[in-house]
């Protein structure tokens, strides 16, 4: 997918005035407009593009984007703006279609992965994928969903973390395999670890303990634990525990 291919250069506003900006400058620094009864609303600094074909209004602040992108890609985006009335519909400043369950700072997430060069994602951490992750699954962007697993995948994450996230958004499972590993491997686990991870994924990890402890002492090794049994057979039996049919276990 050709994310990255529109990313535009900064150019900030140089006019010093703080009233209605021109169209011709990409970026309006501080300018603000008047929108439909509502208070003075700002222009995004970065994203507030002159050839942008849609308005929308994130907490007080007007970004003007590329729609094709969001119809393109989202199922959620195209059913809205098929569905909104011309005081809404985005085309305008003063009609621009609303977002009101986002915070600024999320929207310009989704959007950095659209006006951004992909040589960039691999710098991001991993609350950036995550809101990216959480957006385009609440709003049906399933390659963008797809390209936040995949960065998500390359992180570092404590296996604790990646088990919650995974399963907070019905993510493939056999990519928690290696934090399944870890998880068996560990001596101990914290009782807050237990709570957070809930009480069937804690008794599956135990139960695939006990058989790697078992596994262990039936191959001779003396005072067995989960920690002894290899890799592969950890793997093996966490897909037996946790019914999983497909295997693609990375660390």
């Amino acid at each position: 997918m050709g994310y990255g291919r529109y990313a535009a250069a900064m150019v900030p506003d140089k006019s010093g005035n703080q009233g209605e900006v021109p169209t011709h400058h990409r970026y309006p620094t501080s300018s603000t407009i008047k929108n439909m009864g509502m208070s003075r609303i700002t222009r995004h600094p970065q994203y507030y593009l002159h050839d942008g074909s849609v308005s929308i209004h994130v907490a007080g602040t007007v970004f003007r984007v590329h729609k094709y992108f969001l119809e393109r890609e989202s199922e959620y985006f195209r059913g809205e703006f098929e569905a909104a009335g011309p005081q809404e519909d985005g085309r305008s400043d003063q009609a621009a279609f609303r977002l009101d369950d986002v915070k600024i700072s999320e929207f310009e997430r989704l959007l950095w992965v659209f006006y951004n060069p992909q040589y960039l994602y691999d710098e991001q951490p991993v609350d950036h994928w995550i809101t990216i992750l959480d957006l385009a699954t609440r709003w049906k962007f399933p390659s963008v969903r797809d390209l936040a697993v995949r960065q998500l995948q390359k992180l570092d994450m404590k296996p604790v973390e990646r088990i919650i996230i995974y399963n907070k958004y019905n993510l493939d499972k056999s990519l928690l395999l290696p934090a399944y590993i870890r998880l068996c491997k560990q001596p101990s686990r914290s009782v807050e670890d237990g709570k957070r991870l809930g009480m069937p994924t804690v008794l599956k990890i135990n139960e695939a303990r006990e058989y790697a402890q078992r596994s262990a002492a039936e191959q001779g090794c003396h005072s067995p634990t989960s920690a002894d049994a290899k890799d592969q057979e950890l793997v093996e039996i966490l897909k037996d525990v946790f019914g999983l049919s497909y295997l693609q276990a990375r660390g």
